[in-house]
């Protein structure tokens, strides 16, 4: 494969030898004279392709989060690149002169680096907790602001942070411990894990708490807190389990949308919003910030900016969704909260009847543990999201068409989403005119 690269810019690594993360640089070429700009982002050099300019797509051997933050990595220079694209066609279209401060202060707006963040002193010598609280309340108040966008933290990544801190908090007091920027290496990765498994949390949990102390950690080193690396050493790796979600045939979609709730208008509201999350895959905090100039097209399409990925979707609508807008006179029907809901939904669930039994295993506490519920106990909003993609997919849509209308940038993390069994892949399979095979005549056995 050939460079990415054009005759506007390509990518440069600052210390392509060195051990650690180093700095990715951006070289625009259409300066006079060139520009040599900060993208703001840092990689290991050995997962640097320089051949592509770009993190490395050999990633089979690396683990979900390693492959994610590559994914985040390369979009945000592909971003930086689309811009050095759209100024360059200014510059021409204008008659500007292309000079490197020209460009910088373009790319400043564009990715808002023009406004300089707060950085701690060394002097101030604060603690692994006191620099944490003081990071979450930088993100809240849009002091500190995500490196590779210039955008707000969202509340739950607010509300994660929180949690973490509070965490490692409860793992000090228990263990005795002490817990600070020099302190988290492999050692205390061990202890904190056995902690956690004392508490009986899940895989996933352990992995959420794992995360975030790095997203801390690294915080901090560029905030010159520490230059502790230890938590960058391949064993300190956030676990994961795939989890056991269900999806919503169209089917049992459908005998929830059938339902006569007339009497009971709150489980009618939850009921609908439920519906119209089967059949668009929004997200719950989507679906409860829905207004009318969303649905365009005379009501025959939904356009969504997410609040997760602040991305726009686009996603036709189904004749039930109609239906249910028209019901509430165009104006998109509302719940309280999350939680509410997922109380609400088990209850419309079993009047559905959904009483199929399902196994789920989850490890919990280090141990695998397996559990048969009934279908109607494990359903929430994420599980509308999770039946719209499956059913899709099921139903023959293009997994990247699919992937346009649910907002997911990579397949890896679309797939979480798919819930088909190996049987239910054979028998699809089975249909391929490369089973059949159709158009290719029949083959005949040699003697």
């Amino acid at each position: 494969m050939g460079k990415v690269i054009t005759n506007q810019a390509r990518f440069v690594l600052k210390e392509p030898n060195s051990e650690k993360p180093t700095l990715v640089y951006l070289i625009c070429r259409t300066c006079v004279p060139r520009l040599k700009y900060s993208t703001g982002v840092s990689i290991q050099p050995s997962l640097w392709d320089s051949t592509t300019d770009r993190p490395t797509v050999q990633t089979k051997k690396f683990d979900r989060t390693t492959k994610e933050q590559l994914d985040e990595i390369r979009n945000h220079l592909n971003r930086i690149a689309d811009a050095v694209g759209g100024i360059n066609s200014r510059v021409k279209a204008e008659k500007i002169e292309p000079t490197p401060e020209f460009f910088r202060a373009e790319l400043d707006k564009e990715f808002n680096l023009n406004k300089p963040r707060k950085v701690a002193s060394t002097t101030e010598k604060l603690t692994l907790f006191s620099w944490v609280e003081k990071f979450i309340e930088e993100c809240a108040n849009g002091e500190r602001t995500i490196p590779r966008t210039g955008k707000r933290y969202s509340e739950s990544s607010i509300k994660n942070y929180k949690k973490t801190l509070n965490h490692l908090r409860a793992f000090q007091k228990k263990t005795r411990y002490q817990v600070d920027f020099d302190k988290i290496d492999l050692r205390f990765y061990q202890q904190l894990i056995k902690y956690l498994n004392d508490q009986g949390k899940a895989t996933n949990t352990k992995g959420g708490i794992v995360k975030y102390v790095k997203v801390f950690m690294r915080q901090a080193m560029k905030d010159k807190m520490h230059t502790n690396t230890a938590f960058q050493d391949e064993d300190f790796v956030k676990p994961v389990e795939e989890s056991e979600n269900i999806y919503l045939t169209l089917d049992e979609i459908q005998r929830i949308y059938n339902l006569d709730l007339s009497a009971r208008a709150g489980l009618d509201r939850v009921r609908d919003v439920f519906i119209i999350g089967c059949h668009t895959g929004l997200r719950f905090s989507d679906l409860n910030q829905l207004q009318p100039e969303n649905f365009i097209n005379d009501g025959k399409f939904v356009r969504v900016t997410t609040q997760k990925t602040d991305h726009p979707v686009y996603v036709p609508l189904k004749p039930e969704v109609r239906a249910i807008l028209t019901k509430y006179d165009g104006i998109p029907p509302r719940v309280l909260t999350n939680q509410r809901m997922n109380q609400y939904l088990k209850e419309i669930a079993e009047l559905a009847g959904l009483n199929e039994k399902v196994t789920i295993t989850q490890t919990k506490g280090g141990l695998k543990e397996t559990k048969t519920r009934q279908k109607w106990e494990l359903v929430t909003t994420h599980t509308a999201r999770r039946s719209f993609a499956t059913n899709a997919y099921k139903e023959g849509v293009p997994t990247i068409d699919i992937m346009r209308l649910t907002g997911h940038r990579t397949e890896t993390s679309f797939m979480k989403y798919i819930k088909v069994t190996n049987e239910e892949v054979a028998h699809r399979m089975a249909e391929h005119p490369f089973f059949t095979q159709e158009k290719r005549g029949v083959f005949k056995i040699a003697n």
